[in-house]
C-alpha cells in the first residue's frame, strides 16, 4: 500500500467533482452540507450512522478487518465525520477525517455502498474533505489506498517524496509492546524460526483444529480472512490448498468448490494486502504452488510430516530436507571437494552414488515414514530437487 501526502495548494477539489455542485462549507459550529445531484453530504456528527459505515467495513473495508462495531463508534466520536446520504435519507457511504486541526490531517474510511457507485459520490466526499474546515491550514492531508491510486492522484494526491523519512508504531493491544522474541501480534513481525538443526531433527508440526466456520459461498470476506489468518498462524508456512480444504472442513463440507474458493482466494488477498501474510510463490512442474505465513516468518521450517500427506508439505520443506539428506549421504567427501589421490577420488564418487537423486527421494520418503514410492510422489519430489537445483544456480 502507498501513503500519499497532499499539500492543500495543490488540491483543486472544486474543480474536480464531477457531476457534483459542492457549496461553500461553513464553521465548525453549524453543520457544513455538500450537494451531489439528488444526495447530501453533512458533517452533522448527529445525523452520521457509525453503523452503516461498521457494515461496509465489515463486509468490504479491507484496511479495517477486525475492527469492532465499538471501535468504529469511537474513531467516529473522536474525527470529523462526512456521511454521504441518499433521497430517502439513509446513509450510503462516508468519510472520516483524523486531525489536530492545524497541521495535519488523514483521510480514511472513504467508501460508498455499491448500488449507488457510478455517479460521482466517491470524488465528491473526497472533494468534501479536502475543502473541509477542519483540514484548512494542515501542510498534508495523508491517505492510505490499496487500488484507488488513479482516484486520488487526479484530485491532486501523489505518492511521499521521501518515504525513507516516515516510521510507524503498531502498539500491541492494550497498549504494551510484544516481548522480544513473541510471537504474531499487531505490534511487529514475529522472530523467524530455524529451517532446519539436524542434530534436533524436524520439528514437529502442529495442526489446526477447528470447526463451525461460516460458509464461505455466504460469509463475508472479513470473516473468511480471519479464519484464514487462524490456519495460517497454527501451521504456517502452510501451503493455500491445504488452507483451503482445512476451512471447508471446519465449515462441515469435503470439496473445494469453485464458487467456494474465490471468496477464500479474495479473503487471502485481503490478508496480504494487510500484510498480514506472505505468500511465496513456487512451480510444481508447470504449476503454482502458494506457500502461506505470516509476514516475518521463515519462508522454510522442517517438520515431521503429521497429518498432512506428502502433496501438503510444501515443496520449499521438502527441499530443505533433501539439502540434508544429501550432506549425509555425501559424508565427508562432498561433491564440490577436489580429490587430492586416486582412493579420495574413488571414495567421491561412491559417495555421489549414494546421494543420487533416486537415492535422495527415497531417503525423503523414508525421513516422512512413507513407504510406497507412487508416480506422483516421485514427480512431487522431482520437484523439490529442481526447486534445490534451482536455489542453487
Amino acid at each position: 500500500m502507498l501513503v500519499a501526502p497532499l499539500i492543500r495548494r495543490d488540491l483543486g477539489c472544486r474543480l474536480r467533482v464531477a457531476s457534483a455542485t459542492v457549496s461553500q462549507p461553513g464553521t465548525n459550529e453549524t453543520p457544513s452540507q455538500w450537494r451531489c445531484g439528488e444526495y447530501v453530504i453533512s458533517d452533522d456528527p448527529a445525523r452520521f450512522d457509525s453503523d452503516a459505515m461498521h457494515e461496509f467495513l465489515e463486509a468490504e473495508g479491507y484496511w479495517a478487518q477486525g475492527r469492532s462495531r465499538d471501535q468504529t463508534a469511537t474513531a467516529a466520536a473522536n474525527s470529523v465525520v462526512l456521511g454521504v446520504y441518499g433521497p430517502g435519507g439513509s446513509m450510503v457511504g462516508g468519510a472520516r477525517i483524523v486531525t489536530d486541526h492545524a497541521t495535519f490531517g488523514w483521510l480514511t474510511d472513504v467508501y460508498v455502498l455499491a448500488e449507488h457507485r457510478g455517479l460521482g459520490l466517491g470524488r465528491a466526499v473526497v472533494a468534501a474533505a479536502c475543502e473541509h474546515p477542519a483540514v484548512a491550514t494542515v501542510k498534508r492531508l495523508m491517505l492510505i489506498t490499496a487500488d484507488a491510486h488513479e482516484l486520488y492522484r487526479s484530485m491532486g494526491f501523489e505518492e511521499l517524496a521521501t518515504p525513507q523519512r516516515w516510521m510507524e508504531l503498531r502498539p500491541a493491544t492494550g497498549g504494551a509492546q510484544p516481548e522480544a522474541g513473541g510471537g504474531a501480534s499487531d505490534g511487529g513481525a514475529p522472530t523467524p524460526t530455524p529451517a532446519y538443526d539436524p542434530d534436533a531433527g524436524p520439528q514437529s508440526y502442529t495442526a489446526w483444529q477447528g470447526d463451525g466456520l461460516p460458509d464461505p459461498r455466504t460469509a463475508p470476506v472479513s470473516q473468511i480472512a480471519t479464519r484464514l489468518l487462524e490456519i495460517v498462524t497454527a501451521e504456517g508456512p502452510v501451503t493455500a490448498e491445504r488452507t483451503y480444504r482445512l476451512y471447508i472442513r471446519g465449515a462441515g463440507a469435503s470439496k473445494v468448490t469453485q464458487r467456494a474458493r474465490a471468496p477464500m482466494e479474495q479473503a487471502l488477498g485481503r490478508l496480504r494486502l494487510r500484510g498480514q501474510v506472505e505468500v511465496d510463490e513456487l512451480d510444481n512442474t508447470g504449476e503454482p504452488q502458494q506457500v502461506l505465513r505470516l509476514s516475518g516468518t521463515s519462508a522454510v521450517v522442517v517438520r515431521e510430516l503429521g497429518e498432512r500427506s506428502l502433496y501438503e508439505v510444501p515443496l520449499n520443506e521438502i527441499a530443505e530436507v533433501v539439502k540434508h539428506k544429501r550432506r549425509e549421504l555425501l559424508g565427508r567427501a562432498g561433491a564440490g571437494d577436489q580429490p587430492v589421490h586416486a582412493v579420495a577420488g574413488v571414495i567421491q564418487q561412491a559417495a555421489l552414488r549414494r546421494a543420487s537423486p533416486e537415492r535422495l527421494k527415497r531417503a525423503v520418503l523414508d525421513g516422512y515414514g512413507l513407504i510406497r514410492m507412487t508416480q506422483a510422489a516421485e514427480q512431487y519430489l522431482d520437484a523439490a530437487l529442481a526447486l534445490l537445483e534451482e536455489d542453487a544456480a
